[in-house]
């Protein structure tokens, strides 16, 4: 089974080696690797052409900016591979990552594999995992997405192709476009998943990571994506089904939203009415008490939200 390997790289020249060194030297070597340069004004296009001296699999790709939802577009329509995987040009893979999955895939005949994964920040490590719904239609699925069982990221799991090949939607800029492409292939294929528990992917969280992002555009975009879901799973006759798990996926993006000083959440007169429609009883009861007190502080003032956020990470920190 090929596996093609795609990493959208934009100004990554910190980080690209490490994370080609982690795929060159996989235990699983039947690779297609296709490194696509985002219009990087930095070192990157150098490493890269290195790089295809040392291994003939890598294929490099220089594009014109355009994001990384287009750039792993092209990467998959370049691509030969039998199944897809994707990683972020400032993550690395486990030595044993692609083995695993597709060993897991093989093992248990389904359409993707996804694997737990660790995460780090600031010198420490803790790991992340995925909880697959031993029932798996679209409804549960879609489900396991909306309440984050299912973590919303594209890379880390191994994707038969065909389940990517028609992801052809109109993307603003968003933070969450991996969640959309989850999202649109829960709702839309007949999907078997399998779940590898073995954390086989290294997510690095910087000052310069995606979610740390403080484009104006892409901060207003956060709030917009849960408009999209709505439209999504209206669509698809989900709405009313998951509407106690919409509410709350709605709480968890409005707080991300809110640490990212968004426009709306400054704004006295719309925080009453979001929460008066969103944050009701029952989920006051669900969220998990992290989240619950973000959206109580929130609720009162921006800056009362930013500081216990603060608060809160500075704890997890010490606890980690």
């Amino acid at each position: 089974m090929k596996v093609s390997v795609i990493i959208p790289a934009y100004n990554a020249e910190e980080w690209i080696e490490r994370c080609l060194k982690s795929i060159i030297m996989q235990s699983y070597q039947n690779l297609e690797i296709i490194v696509l340069n985002d219009g990087s004004t930095d070192g990157t296009l150098d490493i890269l052409n290195a790089f295809t001296k040392i291994d003939d699999r890598i294929i490099v790709i220089n594009k014109v900016n355009s994001g990384t939802y287009l750039s792993r577009k092209e990467g998959l329509q370049k691509s030969t591979g039998d199944v897809i995987f994707n990683a972020d040009a400032d993550d690395f893979l486990e030595p044993d990552t692609i083995k695993l999955l597709v060993s897991k895939m093989i093992e248990t005949n389904t359409d993707m594999v996804i694997g737990n994964h660790y995460e780090l920040q600031n010198g420490k490590k803790k790991v992340v995992r995925n909880k697959v719904p031993q029932i798996q239609n679209q409804l549960e699925l879609v489900k396991s997405l909306l309440n984050n069982d299912i973590k919303g990221y594209i890379w880390g799991k191994l994707f038969k192709r065909e389940l990517l090949s028609d992801l052809n939607y109109d993307v603003p800029q968003l933070l969450q476009e991996d969640v959309l492409a989850n999202l649109h292939i829960f709702i839309n294929k007949k999907v078997q998943v399998a779940h590898e528990p073995t954390p086989i992917y290294n997510y690095i969280i910087h000052e310069n990571s995606a979610n740390s992002s403080r484009n104006p555009i892409f901060i207003e975009n956060v709030f917009a994506f849960i408009e999209i879901t709505k439209k999504l799973l209206k669509e698809a006759n989900l709405l009313k089904k998951l509407e106690d798990d919409f509410r709350l996926f709605t709480c968890r993006t409005w707080i991300v939203y809110s640490r990212l000083g968004g426009k709306l959440a400054k704004n006295k007169k719309f925080r009453g009415d979001f929460y008066r429609e969103n944050f009701n009883a029952y989920d006051k009861l669900n969220l998990a008490i992290h989240h619950k007190i973000e959206m109580i502080a929130y609720r009162y003032h921006n800056d009362y939200g930013r500081m216990t956020t603060k608060s809160m990470k500075r704890l997890n920190n010490l606890i980690r």
